[in-house]
């Protein structure tokens, strides 16, 4: 991973410097070409790349002709958010094959020709939370994703996950319940690496801009589980948090759970989607089949 740029110094970028985007250029892109590992890279869009001075030399400074001081090159910002998204990327536990995974990976047709209604909803569903994000609603809705095994959930939430943090350079998170359960146990472990990180690690998923909760449902609703999972599920809520659960279960049966108050809020922030279709397991095929809303 590359070095994070310079954030220690105080010199700002003239106005005069600062660079002015289209609509729908971030200002960097993804290019899926791969040359070493498993992955491409984040590359700097070409208008930036125009406006650079500093030819990508760290740390991208610059001489500022009218005040004759070092300042940040035009294109500073935009190589601190590719080092961010890499990083967020890399620690939002989101598996490495399924890294850098986007919308356009995600087909619109079956073999045959014949459109996927799935692809359409996900492109749709993503759109409204983009624009919504943008505008800054504070009623945003995650989404409660359920359906059968294999019907690609999970793959739309790796979908969903990478795309926000993209777009957003804002760090999300991707848990399997029943694998965080067992950490949080194995903290309070004497001898453990992790023990004593129990509140550390829920503040943490309790306060992550994006979090992507996978096989919501496994767990064994112990007490112990019970509350800890209320907790988390009601800071998130409290705190308008994005919140995305993938489960086999629908979500009526969540109606006992801690006397009903996950389910309430569950319903309250989430969109509630039902995954139908083949399984994507059977057909050697890594994409969701069907989407539809509830």
């Amino acid at each position: 991973m590359p070095t994070e740029p310079n954030r220690a110094m105080n010199n700002s970028i003239p106005q005069t410097h600062r660079i002015i985007l289209p609509p729908n250029d971030l200002g960097y892109s993804y290019d899926p070409h791969v040359e070493a590992g498993l992955h491409g890279a984040i590359k700097l869009s070409p208008k930036v790349l125009r406006h650079c001075q500093c030819g990508g030399k760290s740390p991208f400074m610059i001489i500022d002709p009218l005040r004759g001081e070092p300042v940040w090159c035009p294109c500073y910002p935009f190589r601190r958010k590719k080092y961010r998204i890499d990083k967020y990327i890399q620690k939002s536990g989101i598996p490495a094959p399924f890294r850098f995974k986007f919308a356009r990976d995600f087909k619109e047709q079956y073999d045959d020709g014949q459109p996927i209604p799935g692809a359409r909803l996900l492109k749709s569903y993503f759109s409204t939370l983009v624009d919504n994000i943008n505008s800054k609603k504070t009623s945003i809705k995650g989404f409660y994703l359920w359906g059968a095994p294999g019907r690609g959930k999970t793959f739309f939430a790796y979908i969903l996950l990478n795309e926000l943090i993209f777009r957003f350079v804002r760090s999300g998170k991707f848990i399997a319940l029943s694998k965080s359960f067992h950490e949080l146990r194995h903290t309070f472990d004497e001898g453990s690496e992790t023990q004593g990180q129990a509140m550390p690690m829920i503040e943490m998923l309790s306060n992550v801009p994006f979090l992507v909760i996978d096989d919501f449902g496994v767990q064994r609703n112990t007490e112990w589980e019970m509350e800890i999972l209320y907790n988390l599920i009601d800071a998130r809520y409290a705190n308008r948090r994005l919140t995305f659960v993938t489960t086999n279960q629908k979500v009526d049966d969540l109606k006992d759970l801690a006397q009903g108050r996950i389910y309430s809020r569950l319903l309250e922030m989430s969109h509630i989607i039902h995954v139908t279709g083949h399984d994507f397991r059977e057909l050697g095929n890594p994409e969701a089949k069907w989407i539809e809303p509830r």
